[in-house]
């Protein structure tokens, strides 16, 4: 059960030891089919049946998290948004069809981020306030995103990573939570991703596969490195706890391809059934709060820095 932070400054920078859950609400199998084989097909029910684990397992132990939403999972499944807003979570958008920014011009990521914030915001007549990119897909060569989620009214973006990985990343990007103030006339708070470093390196940590692979230990002990300074932001998906075999459609898709293409995923189900313990540890021994409220109390202390951008 989570106990209430001290309010004691924590090396000066950051007044609480909250830190935030953050969940990137998609469905596995209808992202896979589409970016792998170009296969298109509504998202299924298992993003149901794996949102309902989490809603259950922090329900349990009374604690609230930020849901990063996409549109066609609001679209298809509206329901579901309800049952999320009902237990008092934030909700935030995710884009709509999981298109990275990359892939799209201002004007496409405009509309493709609207549709799905007004979706979101009609079904639970709720504002929305924080917006985090499929893939974490704002690097510095998509940078002219933050002026286009500023102008569409969000306080916050979540999408960066601090650090190089394989798919995305902004080495050299700050990793404290921080204003910016964007060339449009615009601020936008930004929320990096949790890095550490490790080996001699920058690398993520906290979430998503990082928190599949790697031991409940590591985890532990980068939590405690980064809450010296900052909060830590957990991230993960749902279908990270999908420890069910995929449809017999998935496996004759991968069939038609290359052994080299089909070797990474063998390890798509690799460690999911160690997620769920994973997350009640953590959950356990440190408080966790959303996002917005997270900032609130940042902005309450004067304690966010400022960057021109």
């Amino acid at each position: 059960m989570n106990s209430a932070p001290s309010e004691c400054t924590r090396d000066n920078m950051y007044p609480l030891t909250y830190s935030a859950l953050s969940i990137d609400v998609e469905d596995g199998v209808n992202i896979l089919m589409r970016d792998l084989f170009n296969i298109e097909i509504p998202p299924t029910t298992r993003v149901i049946d794996n949102v309902n684990i989490l809603l259950d397992l922090f329900n349990e132990n009374k604690v609230r998290a930020t849901f990063f939403i996409l549109g066609e999972i609001a679209s298809t499944f509206p329901s579901l948004v309800r049952s999320i807003a009902s237990y008092r979570h934030e909700l935030g958008v995710h884009g709509y069809n999981h298109d990275q920014i990359h892939k799209l011009t201002p004007e496409q990521a405009r509309g493709n981020i609207y549709k799905a914030k007004a979706l979101i915001e009609d079904i639970t007549g709720e504002k929305v306030y924080g917006f985090r990119a499929p893939a974490f897909s704002i690097m510095r060569n998509t940078s002219w995103a933050l002026e286009v989620i500023s102008d569409l009214g969000f306080k916050y973006d979540s999408s960066i990573v601090p650090a190089k990985a394989s798919r995305y990343g902004w080495p050299g990007f700050d990793k404290e939570i921080l204003r910016l103030e964007l060339k449009n006339g615009c601020t936008l708070i930004e929320v990096p991703l949790s890095v550490i470093n490790f080996m001699g390196k920058t690398i993520p940590a906290c979430g998503g596969g990082y928190l599949r692979y790697f031991p409940y230990s590591f985890t532990r002990k980068a939590f405690l490195t980064i809450t010296k300074r900052r909060p830590v932001i957990v991230y993960l998906h749902p279908y990270e706890l999908d420890k069910g075999k995929y449809p017999d459609y998935f496996y004759d898709a991968k069939a038609t391809m290359s052994l080299s293409r089909r070797i990474p995923l063998s390890f798509y189900r690799l460690n999911k059934g160690t997620v769920k313990r994973k997350l009640e540890l953590l959950i356990n021994e440190f408080p966790f709060k959303p996002i917005i409220e997270i900032i609130d109390d940042l902005e309450k202390n004067s304690v966010i820095h400022v960057r021109s951008f």
